[in-house]
């Protein structure tokens, strides 16, 4: 043979390829734009347009489009979530031979599982997710048998999980969260071996069944997440010799028992959700999965105390452990975490102090330890990275000042921390603290006066039973957030000033059992949306405003026990009252009818120089003054009235004409008489 002859054979060959790749390119074209048109040519594939060549170097070549990869001039992945895509798959599909991956995810495609797919012989990676598939799984969907991963989470499938999925033994992912499933789930997913994520969580509809022991010979497995799907029994001891296991989240079941102790010993453990179920028992003392980020425990029926190797987990950014019957002290080494940012182990029965550390070390976010027995100080360094976002500490008994590092926390948006025995002034800074929007104190022994100026975004004061003091400040009214206002019991003095009617959002204002004097505000600047007010035991004077009369909202009035005089006004009687109290007062003159009836039988108690209309109310009569008459309710009272009216009237006439005829009757006898 020939140079000459081996080189035409060459270029015939090179031919050849290149026309064998034009014809695939231009099949391949063929089958996307058919595609589109299939689907209604929806707007997010409007860019799916023929090129002027097919040339794999033209920019509006199919190859380019971003749905599409290919490998070697040839389309390998079809990449359609989030396309808007309504319509079916079609069996055509496939006519792209070299597909790998399909991902139509988060669409609203509404069928049966596209059995055409079979076709799609190299297909590795299908992405369902996210739509309205309907019907059961194909029990012959091993036909699939290349598949690394499959998920058909979050559709509208219904009926048994089939066993065949067993035999699927190429998948590295399995997902089929968040359907309509019956029945249990197969014990066959534990054939699939090369298994490294299986989500199976939020299959509401379960048969009640025990988590399937064969699971835990998934080796590989590094995701398991079977979240709210109705699992029961205990977790299989086993569960520790998933040795690859990562990330555990069997939240939200009913499971029970107690918590393997083997499973704080895999090395690899990073997540832990197990919060939401009915474990009993102690949490496991020895942990050697020192690579734990996060630990969610809570609402389960644990005892005993928090395990001091939690304290070695210096990878771990989150401990909730809320909700359950712990008792005992918090490791104080936990509070030298480095990573820690959420601590949640409140609604427990802890006791002793808090580690004192806590904050310092760390980027802490979250702070919540109420409903325990706790103790001592709150830790000072609380905020020193200035990163906390809450302080929720209430019901303890808990002492002392308020840390001061929480005067200079911009961060933190909510502090909780009543009914303990705290005292002491509160930090300056945290009046003002930029994003605080909930600071409740109540029932402590704080001290102090009111600032002028409180956090711009503050929503929630409630200061009761305290031992504050002075007057109320007259920068109230720049309080312009504040929806609710209680400071009951304390130790304030002076006015209420028209300040604090101004405030726009005010729905509830609490200042009872104080030592306010001085008259009430006449003039309501803007409390309109007013709900709760309650100023009862202070030594309020003067006389009761009529504008109360005008807040449309309000439902609840005490104004009790006070020294306020003068009549009530009647535009109280227009409000729609819940609860109405003025009793223990100076007030007088005529109730309004309104009240007139026996769900204010004790709202007037103690006014001697009140009355009513009625006598069923705890207060007396009024005769001074005649109830003026009602035509439109008493038509009948009127008629007799005026009847009666009418009557004496003609009586009068009548003896009047006798009395005028006997006087002159008598005067013509006399003069008679005479003549």
């Amino acid at each position: 043979m020939t140079i000459t002859t081996i080189f035409l054979s060459f270029l015939l060959l090179l031919f050849g390829l290149a026309n064998s790749e034009s014809q695939l390119n231009d099949k391949e074209q063929t089958v996307l734009l058919k595609l589109k048109q299939h689907w209604q040519n929806p707007p997010s594939l409007s860019h799916w347009q023929n090129p002027p060549s097919l040339s794999h170097l033209n920019s509006s070549h199919h190859c380019n489009w971003p749905e599409i990869t290919c490998t070697n001039g040839s389309v390998t992945q079809l990449l359609l979530l989030d396309k808007n895509i309504t319509q079916t798959v079609p069996p055509f599909i496939c006519d792209l031979k070299n597909l790998i991956v399909i991902n139509l995810s988060n669409n609203f495609i509404s069928q049966e599982f596209p059995k055409a797919l079979y076709n799609c012989s190299k297909l590795e990676d299908l992405d369902l997710s996210q739509n309205y598939f309907n019907g059961t799984i194909p029990v012959d969907i091993h036909r699939l048998s290349g598949l690394r991963h499959l998920n058909l989470g979050a559709n509208n499938f219904y009926g048994n999980i089939p066993a065949s999925i067993g035999q699927l033994t190429e998948l590295r992912t399995l997902h089929l969260f968040q359907c309509a499933f019956n029945d249990s789930f197969p014990r066959e997913i534990g054939n699939l071996f090369k298994l490294e994520s299986l989500q199976l969580a939020y299959n509401v509809n379960m048969t009640a069944a025990e988590l399937p022991s064969s699971f835990t010979e998934l080796k590989k497995l590094k995701f398991l997440w079977i979240t709210a799907s109705n699992l029961n029994g205990e977790i299989p001891d086993t569960i520790g010799e998933m040795e690859a296991l990562e990330h555990l989240d069997l939240s939200i079941n009913n499971l029970t028992g107690k918590i393997p102790s083997s499973l704080f010993m895999l090395k690899n453990l990073s997540i832990v959700y197990l919060f939401r179920n009915l474990l009993s028992g102690e949490i496991p003392r020895v942990v050697e999965a020192l690579n734990i980020d996060f630990i969610d425990l809570s609402d389960n029926k644990l005892t005993g105390s928090i395990p001091d190797d939690f304290g070695r987990l210096r990878n771990m950014t989150g401990l909730n452990l809320f909700f359950n019957q712990l008792s005992g002290k918090i490791p104080d080494s936990i509070g030298r975490l480095p990573c820690l940012v959420v601590l949640k182990v409140f609604s427990n029965n802890l006791s002793g102090t808090l580690p004192p550390d806590i904050g310092r070390y760390s980027m802490l976010v979250e702070f919540q330890i109420a409903d325990n027995k706790l103790e001592g100080k709150l830790p000072e360094h609380l905020c020193d990275n200035e990163r906390l976002v809450g302080v929720v500490a209430f019901n303890n008994n808990l002492t002392g000042e308020l840390p001061k590092s929480l005067g200079n926390c911009n961060s933190l948006k909510i502090v909780t921390v009543y009914n303990n025995r705290l005292s002491g002034d509160i930090p300056s800074g945290l009046w003002t603290s930029s994003n605080l929007s909930i600071l409740i104190l109540s029932n402590n022994s704080f001290t102090g006066e009111l600032p002028q100026r409180v956090a711009t975004n503050l929503s929630r004061l409630e200061i009761n039973n305290n031992k504050f003091s002075d007057t109320i400040p007259a920068g109230v009214s720049s309080w312009r957030n504040l929806v609710v206002f209680e400071a009951s019991n304390n130790l304030f003095t002076g006015t209420i000033p028209q300040e604090l009617t101004s405030l726009p959002h005010l729905t509830t204002l609490f200042l009872d059992q104080n030592r306010l004097s001085g008259s009430l505000p006449q003039d309501i600047i803007s409390w309109r949306t007013l709900n709760t007010l309650n100023l009862r035991r202070n030594k309020i004077s003067g006389l009761i405003p009529r504008e109360l009369g005008n807040l449309a909202g309000l439902t609840e009035l005490d104004l009790s026990e006070n020294q306020i005089s003068g009549p009530i006004p009647p535009q109280l009687g227009l409000l729609r009252l819940t609860l109405l109290n003025l009793s223990s007062n100076l007030l007088n003159g005529r109730i309004p009818i309104q009240f007139e009836n026996d769900a204010y039988a004790s709202s007037f108690v103690s006014n001697f120089a009140l009355c009513a209309s009625t006598p069923t109310l705890n207060i007396r009569k009024c005769y001074s003054q005649v109830e003026p008459l009602k035509s439109s309710k008493h038509p009948s009272q009127c008629l007799v009235l005026i009847m009666c009216m009418v009557a004496a009237a003609l009586l009068g006439l009548l003896a009047s004409l006798l009395v005028v005829r006997f006087h002159r009757k008598r005067k013509h006898g006399l003069d008679s008489t005479s003549t």
